[in-house]
């Protein structure tokens, strides 16, 4: 048994072609169990075959599949996201992160090996190798689903069947404009998620329920379940529907804003990063926006570049932006603003102010280095939403904030202070007896 086990093969055509991916194991990853079952099981046929340029092209084909499967499942996008693949490869830096360049060089490194060596595999002679290779395999599948199992729920890129939409902008009641013209604003926060443990809890809270908001605003609080991407949670607030934004080719006369337009009120959109990568300038106006600002707008306008795998206009410049469109409009005003600059891993740098971090108790900070820039940067964010929200030449005007989906974490430990499967939101209602 030991002379029939098939090592070569089990080196070359299944762990070094998914060993980035297997490294991630011991810090926090997503189920792969379907697709190393599909990877072992058609590299087990090709290691049979007599043409050397054969394997080879099927072990590429597999390792870009799978590269592919692991960008979708990680950032909860669904089976259709081969469309904003090359968008994605143009706008989307991700070697500025050290964590997607160290797994790029493992990637690269470990593929050329298997890709090299891999058709060297000798086919196999008796049924014994077959049965071995299988079980190997098999155990390869039980890791995955043991490594995964702590986090496995908090991957989400699709609801259970018959699952109802649920909405922040409906459970507040903003789906049908109310009499009184008040201007309305939502914030769709890149991850902000409900957090667990008491010190984020504390951030969380000083951020986002503060005592100041009571004596202007009605100030309410809740939490939704979320699935998939930004864009499925972009759809969701302002559609009430659960659909990729490829599918959105025609008006979609029920969404917020084309609500709000129909009754009387300007649409206005405001996002720092460009329009090409999801099409934002495509399907925005078909439900029901106005007008919209993206990244080279925003330049154009004088608001600061902000560094990232996002690299964009700074989310903490755009409120004052719709505080100026607020203050001069003389029709009632219905204003999107989906943030950027939050997009994880977040790095230490001069431009997000995030080369220090002193938020928490004790050693929090130091001991949780990318959890305390996330809160940071939603820190930095919240101010600028209060200075808006409060400033007293500001005309009647109510807040919603949400978020879009679950703090992405790669590290399992960073992932675990949250509540798996829901974002919060915040309603600020703007009260008509004014106290500020």
């Amino acid at each position: 048994m030991i002379r029939d086990f098939p090592l070569r093969w089990l080196v070359y055509w299944l762990l070094l072609p998914n060993l980035a991916i297997m490294l991630m194991w011991f810090v926090g990853a997503p189920p792969m169990t379907p697709m190393f079952a599909t990877f072992a099981l058609v590299g087990l046929v090709a290691a049979q075959l007599k043409w050397p340029w054969v394997k080879r092209a099927i072990l590429a084909g597999l390792i870009l599949y799978t590269i592919y499967y692991y960008v979708l499942v990680l950032f909860n996008l669904g089976p259709d996201g081969l469309s904003m693949l090359w968008p994605f490869i143009v706008e989307v830096k991700p070697l500025r992160s050290p964590e997607y360049l160290l797994a790029a060089l493992v990637l690269m490194v470990s593929c050329t090996i298997a890709l090299y060596k891999a058709p060297s595999v000798k086919p196999f002679t008796s049924p014994m190798p077959f049965l071995l290779a299988i079980f190997a395999a098999m155990l390869v599948l039980a890791v995955d689903y043991w490594a995964t199992e702590s986090t496995r729920s908090t991957y989400r890129r699709e609801a259970p069947a018959g699952a109802p939409v649920q909405a922040a902008t409906y459970e507040a009641h903003l789906f049908q404009p109310k009499a009184g013209g008040h201007h309305l604003v939502v914030v769709i926060v890149e991850a902000l998620g409900v957090p667990v443990g008491e010190q984020e809890k504390a951030i969380f809270a000083a951020d986002w329920n503060r005592a100041a908001w009571r004596r202007r605003y009605a100030v309410e609080h809740g939490e939704i379940p979320f699935y998939g991407s930004t864009t499925s949670g972009e759809l969701r607030e302002l559609c009430q529907v659960r659909q990729s934004y490829d599918d959105v080719t025609e008006p979609m006369l029920g969404c917020l804003p084309a609500r709000y337009r129909k009754a009387g009120y300007e649409t206005h959109a405001y996002h720092g990063f460009t329009p090409s990568l999801f099409q934002r300038d495509r399907w925005y106006p078909l439900i029901g926006f106005d007008s919209f600002l993206f990244r080279d707008d925003l330049y154009g306008l004088g608001l600061s570049r902000c560094n990232g795998v996002f690299a964009g206009a700074c989310d903490k410049q755009i409120p004052g932006l719709i505080a100026e469109r607020l203050k001069a409009a003389t029709k009632p005003q219905m204003v999107y603003f989906l943030t950027l600059n939050t997009h994880l891993p977040i790095m230490r740098d001069k431009s997000i102010e995030t080369m220090e971090c002193t938020l928490g108790d004790g050693s929090w900070a130091q001991d949780n280095p990318q959890l305390c820039r996330l809160f940071l940067m939603h820190h930095y964010l919240a101010e600028a939403i209060d200075a808006l929200a409060m400033d007293p030449d500001l005309p009647p005007t109510d807040f919603l904030i949400v978020g879009d989906h679950f703090p992405p974490f790669f590290d399992r430990v960073d992932r675990n202070r949250f509540v798996p499967g829901v974002v919060p939101w915040v309603l600020l209602r703007h009260s008509d007896e004014d106290s500020s």
